[in-house]
């Protein structure tokens, strides 16, 4: 079934372009609800969600409940899924902390396009044991360890990208059990303890084993504002930074994926645009999701990305679900008039509850800045704020 979704003529995006990438998704969807990357392609549960959210915005709510009802069924007994899949082999047996969390995100997005209380009292057991998995694997820091190997053992590093997602996903967790009238405190105290660390412990993350060094990738420099943990003046200038902005951000071309190779992808660009948007950067938002029409296929599919300055299709005649499923998030941030517009602006979590500062150090004699050579008089204090 097709609902019609009313959508705004002025975004990036006109009502026709927005049914034919739904429509290119959905033909990619296979009778189980399993939406792999592309037909014949791989699948993973990250990803998969991402693509159902994609059809949700565009008013495919039957093929967008057929994909979780599909995750429901191929769960783990631990509450992870797969890493990846092809068909029905498993490829990747490592279980991943934020694939299982953004069950919850996917469902609450689903259920503030059309409220059905049913069908979220279904999916509330895969919920349930989802975020489950994802809080017992929380570290001392606040940090969500990374997953599990394919024998159980857990990788205990937390990723910044995926633990600024797995904060989203709180927020979202949280809201369906207080909606069911399900009271998860233990939820609620693993999410302040994931935004604490994010607002201010980001260092954290520059102390790991993983085999390359955080912060190469451009979703490091956006996921914390996306996931709503940094928000207001302190996401607005982690976005704006001079240095950052320069290390991801061609004009007229838009976001690379990897700070050291020239690969500017769609759907990092059109996250880092639904970034912008949540701390109010509109304007900037819709210039880069305009961007990408270079990438629009007749089908209305988008090629992955592509490189700069040559311009060459990378990876080489790859088109994605999740990446025609950003895209059309993007526009509904900066041009829906529905209500998951301001969906991504709501995952900051401020009905939740207020996340208080850690305590500061105490004050040393050695803390105390001496000014030599001035009064008070001669001070200005626009440079003591």
């Amino acid at each position: 079934m097709r609902r019609a979704a009313k959508r705004s003529t002025s975004g990036p995006l006109s009502c026709a372009e927005i049914q034919a990438t739904a429509d290119w998704i959905a033909a990619q969807q296979r009778p189980s609800g399993e939406i792999p990357w592309c037909t014949g392609g791989k699948t993973d549960p990250w990803d998969l969600v991402h693509a159902a959210m994609g059809l949700t915005m565009a008013g495919r709510i039957t093929e967008a409940a057929a994909a979780f009802r599909f995750l429901a069924r191929t769960q783990n007994e631990d509450g992870s899924w797969p890493a990846e899949w092809r068909g029905e082999v498993v490829s990747n047996a490592t279980r991943e902390t934020n694939h299982a969390a953004y069950v919850a995100t996917g469902l609450w997005h689903m259920y503030v396009a059309k409220p059905d209380p049913d069908f979220l009292a279904e999916m509330w057991p895969t919920v349930e044991s989802a975020i489950d998995f994802v809080v017992r694997m929380q570290e001392p820091c606040g940090g969500i360890a990374w997953a599990l190997d394919p024998q159980g053992r857990p990788w205990r590093a937390p990723l910044l990208t995926g633990t600024s997602s797995i904060h989203g996903s709180l927020v979202c967790a949280v809201r369906i059990a207080e909606r069911l009238d399900h009271d998860r405190p233990a939820w609620r105290r693993a999410r302040e303890r994931v935004a604490a660390l994010l607002r201010w412990n980001l260092a954290r993350f520059e102390r790991d084993d993983l085999p390359e060094p955080q912060g190469r990738h451009s979703m490091d420099w956006y996921y914390p504002v996306l996931g709503g943990a940094v928000r207001g003046r302190a996401g607005r200038e982690r976005l704006l930074d001079a240095e950052l902005t320069r290390s991801f951000v061609e004009d007229g071309v838009g976001c690379r994926c990897v700070k050291d190779r020239p690969w500017y992808t769609v759907a990092e660009s059109c996250e880092l645009a639904l970034a912008y948007d949540a701390v109010g950067l509109t304007g900037r938002a819709r210039q880069i999701v305009t961007w990408m029409r270079a990438h629009r296929t007749e089908e209305g599919g988008y090629w992955t990305g592509a490189t700069h300055p040559e311009g060459q299709r990378w990876p080489e005649g790859e088109q994605t679900t999740w990446t025609a499923a950003t895209v059309l998030l993007a526009h509904d941030a900066i041009a829906g008039d529905g209500p998951t517009r301001t969906f991504f602006r709501d995952l900051a979590g401020d009905d939740l509850g207020v996340v208080a500062p850690p305590p500061a150090p105490p004050a040393r004699v050695t803390d105390v800045v001496q000014h030599v050579g001035a009064d008070d008089g001669e001070r200005d204090p626009a440079f003591d704020a």
